[in-house]
């Protein structure tokens, strides 16, 4: 008796190891096509938005592009706001 309890335990291992293998391979599918969804929505997005700006004139201006008063290393957007006094603050 105790072989055939082994036994069934052995057989119920392996339908559970497939099941889970199966489920693994769907879930992966799924996300797999989701991400690919996804992407050609971003990729339409993108197009659309590039075809309706083409010889409009607005195109999108880098923020480096503008005039600045200085600055480097992620500072180039802060304000002199000292620019005017002598000096002592």
């Amino acid at each position: 008796m105790s072989t055939s309890g082994a036994t069934a335990q052995a057989s119920s291992l392996t339908r559970d190891s497939t099941w889970k293998s199966r489920e693994q391979s769907q879930e992966a599918q799924y996300i797999h096509q989701k991400e690919k969804d996804q992407l050609e929505a971003i990729r339409q997005r993108q197009a659309e938005d590039k075809d309706s700006k083409v010889g409009t004139g607005q195109e999108k201006q880098h923020p480096m592009d503008r005039d600045i008063e200085g600055g480097f290393g992620g500072q180039e957007d802060l304000e002199d706001r000292y620019a005017t006094t002598s000096g002592e603050h």
